[in-house]
């Protein structure tokens, strides 16, 4: 990121980060931007998948040569990355002028970090008169930012435990906070086989439309399934997802669209295979379980070393516990991120499970460890969307690229 844009961002917008602040000065900013409404919005929430669904929606959109802006987060390498028109990442000057338009709001209105992102990226959508809006829900739902743009599709790609200290610590808990995003009269697609009644009482009483996957008859959607079961790098959930949105939008994109947009799809971060290096971002049990589901489908023959960071308010044990007859040793490292657990935390939290755990003091160390593996070893690295943006940052130096997602298909 540019001197520039990444010392406006440092000093006008982190130190707020994590500060919880009221909606209602929000909520009369948005007011006051009139926007316009795309011919389409979609919301997209859920526990895991969001950054996949919204990635094949987006790719989908483009097919039909419509203009699509779609908001994510967390960013893995910069900033630019949440905010993108057509697949393109929004540039330093058009991202600079959005923030600053919403910053001057701030000394009449109490925002946030997340919330002063997310209006800069509906300003420029808006300002493109674009076709389709693709949001993404950040956590939770009902008190999430995205939450106050009316949309035509609602999305919850599946409900599991993940931030319980803010949403609950139940599946029933965290799905009240989830369904909040559905609106009366419109569809929402829930990706999931078993329905927490949290979602389908809510769906109920404001009629909502309700799909989930018994709506699952298309011969076209279980062939589908059946395809990508056996490579597991698109969950069964966002496929199902992304089928229904198929059908239900205004723009109603055919079977071969979907098809064509599923083969070969990649999304930097989730299952990234680089020679023997994978990097998924796996940071809650669910997560992790298919991170594991899709090791034992494509690598039953390699051995496995892992390299493991969490972010500072996650429960290590949780997180490793299913690499138990898996792994022996783990390798953890100090002096990652400033968002990562200490490497002595960890340890003092998973002091029940049987690992031997190697400590390393920079990534630096972590990919000498790596590189050093034969052929026969798969090095992966988990944990954290943090530590995944790091390892691929070292990648790119070592490789002498620039930081930036378009350059990792060209790490050697």
């Amino acid at each position: 990121m540019p001197e520039k844009l990444s010392k406006w961002i440092e000093g006008n917008l982190l130190a707020k980060k994590y500060q919880k602040k009221s909606l209602d000065g929000y909520k009369q900013i948005l007011d006051s931007l009139n926007l316009k409404k795309p011919k389409e919005i979609i919301l997209i929430g859920g526990t895991n998948g969001k950054g996949s669904l919204s990635a094949l929606v987006t790719k989908m959109a483009m097919q039909k040569s419509l203009s699509v802006g779609t908001f994510t987060s967390p960013h893995l390498l910069k900033f630019n990355e949440r905010i993108k028109v057509n697949d393109q990442e929004i540039n330093d000057d058009n991202f600079l002028e959005a923030l600053k338009k919403i910053n001057r709001y701030k000394n009449s209105h109490d925002l946030n970090f997340y919330q002063i992102i997310s209006l800069a990226a509906l300003f420029y959508f808006n300002k493109l008169n674009l076709d389709l809006w693709i949001l993404e829900i950040g956590m939770g739902g009902r008190l999430d930012p995205m939450n106050f743009v009316e949309p035509d599709i609602s999305v919850i790609t599946k409900v599991a435990l993940d931030h319980e200290e803010y949403l609950g610590d139940t599946i029933e808990k965290i799905a009240a906070e989830k369904v909040e995003i559905s609106r009366s009269k419109k569809p929402l697609i829930f990706g999931s086989k078993k329905i927490p009644k949290a979602i389908s009482n809510k769906a109920f009483n404001i009629g909502a439309d309700l799909i989930y996957q018994k709506h699952n008859n298309s011969k076209f959607l279980l062939e589908l399934l059946s395809k990508f079961s056996l490579k597991n790098n698109i969950s069964e959930e966002v496929l199902f997802c992304l089928y229904q949105i198929a059908k239900k939008s205004v723009f109603n994109f055919s079977d071969d669209v979907v098809e064509k947009i599923t083969n070969n799809f990649e999304i930097y971060g989730r299952l990234t295979l680089i020679k023997n290096f994978l990097i998924d971002s796996a940071h809650n049990e669910d997560s992790i379980r298919n991170l594991i589901k899709f090791i034992r489908l494509n690598f039953k023959n390699k051995k496995i070393k892992l390299f493991f960071c969490c972010g500072e308010k996650k429960d290590p044990n949780k997180l490793l516990k299913p690499f138990e007859g898996i792994v022996d040793k783990i390798y953890l490292s100090e002096n990652i991120h400033d968002k990562l657990m200490p490497s002595k935390e960890i340890l003092s939290k998973t002091n029940s499970l049987d690992f031997n755990f190697i400590m390393l003091n920079s990534m630096e160390e972590i990919y000498s460890s790596a590189i050093s593996a034969n052929s026969e070893v798969l090095n992966v690295f988990a944990g954290s969307f943090y530590f995944s943006g790091e390892v691929f940052k070292f990648l790119l130096k070592t490789n002498n690229l620039p930081i930036s997602l378009s350059s990792l298909n060209k790490i050697t």
